[in-house]
């Protein structure tokens, strides 16, 4: 089988993807707007007019629709949908797949009434439909033609990388978080927190690891609240060397304003690391509040400080490690999606679409997760 992804290939959940399907025989290309290699596949990247910024994917369409045809694929697989998904409706493909995977839905269709088109038209042509969780998926249905499935296929973890593993004693307790620092990240409300704690006598160690436009604001606000001694920045963190990382920490904080699904707090959990995280959008969907960790308002750092000071203690919190249970294994994921594969090349049987669509409706209604199609 021939699978052409549109997706940005340097991004870590394209590599992941794009390599396990090629490890398991797939022929696979990968049409991207910014240049990477990816071990088992051909990257196809289209350059130029960069400076335009997203205005080149509609500069470019054309380009990217010959690409498809000259490739002929069996599937079209475009990850984010208001980017490459609106590439994949416009290639005129119709045995097509479009992964949401967060803001895409949660955020760009309420920029303007252009973007809440390029939503519905990349949804009204994608032969099937994945998202990363049940609240995603429930974000997606409203701009999904009534009747098509969305199919839930949460993000794998490496458990064989992914392991718990004893945690030395430490002087104090360790919180650190892995991810791009940008303000939606809630990174601030952290260190306003771990702040509050040290004049209330508690004393943590914070680890930050990566880099993003907000690095210099926290820089700043880091001496400002006389945290500079308690921070270690990491920088940009390989994917590979995130367990190493996560071994290195007590507590996993993702203190998020927006976040559609959370990865990084399934891979803390494969670790058996606690999290206290916000509770909005995706993240219910793999923290469960009071077992895997705690969930509390975003944006509001003395409710996050409570948490992390209940974690720190090990006190009346039910359950401080999560349990293996909660991870999804990335090996049954990846059989996930070859069924969706299935499906994507079945588009156009509007009485089996129909049918899935309600099944998702209804298992959106009793909060039921797990893939549904």
């Amino acid at each position: 089988m021939r699978v052409v992804y549109l997706a940005d290939a340097p991004y870590v959940h394209t590599q992941r993807w794009v390599r396990h399907f090629a490890e398991r025989g797939v022929d696979a290309h990968v049409i991207s707007f910014r240049p990477a290699t990816i071990e088992g596949a051909t990257v196809h990247y289209v350059d130029g007019l960069e400076a335009i910024g997203k205005m080149r994917y509609v500069v470019h369409a054309r380009r990217v629709r010959q690409l498809v045809i000259d490739l002929a694929p069996d599937i079209v697989h475009a990850l984010h949908l208001t980017s490459y998904g609106f590439l994949a409706g416009l290639s005129g493909f119709r045995r097509s797949i479009v992964s949401v995977w967060g803001t895409d839905v949660l955020e760009a269709p309420g920029i303007s009434p252009f973007h809440r088109w390029v939503t519905k038209h990349a949804l009204s042509r994608a032969g099937a439909i994945t998202a990363t969780g049940m609240r995603l998926a429930e974000a997606t249905l409203p701009y999904a033609p009534r009747g098509k499935a969305v199919t839930v296929i949460p993000y794998g973890v490496d458990l064989d990388v992914f392991r718990p593993a004893p945690r030395p004693e430490r002087p104090h307790p360790v919180i650190g978080t892995v991810g791009r620092l940008s303000p939606e990240k809630g990174v601030d409300h952290l260190l306003r927190a771990v702040a509050l704690l040290r004049d209330n006598g508690v004393t943590l160690d914070v680890v930050l690891a990566g880099d993003g436009p907000a690095r210099e604001s926290l820089g700043r606000l880091t001496v400002e609240l006389k945290l500079t001694g308690r921070v270690r920045w990491l920088g940009e963190v390989a994917h590979d060397d995130v367990p190493v990382v996560l071994q290195g920490l007590d507590i996993f904080a993702m203190p998020s304003t927006w976040e559609g699904f959370g990865v990084s707090a399934i891979e803390a959990s494969a670790m058996q690391l606690p999290i206290v995280a916000s509770d909005i959008h995706g993240i219910p969907d793999v923290v469960v509040d009071g077992e895997t960790g705690l969930l509390v308002p975003p944006a509001a750092p003395p409710a996050l400080a409570a948490a992390i000071a209940r974690l720190a203690a090990d006190a009346d919190v039910p359950v401080t490690r999560a349990d293996q249970h909660h991870v999804v294994d990335q090996e049954p994921v990846v059989d996930r999606v070859e069924g969706v594969h299935g499906a994507g090349a079945a588009h156009g049987d509007d009485r089996r679409a129909g049918l899935a669509g309600e099944r998702v409706r209804s298992a959106l209604a009793r909060g039921v997760a797990g893939s549904l199609h």
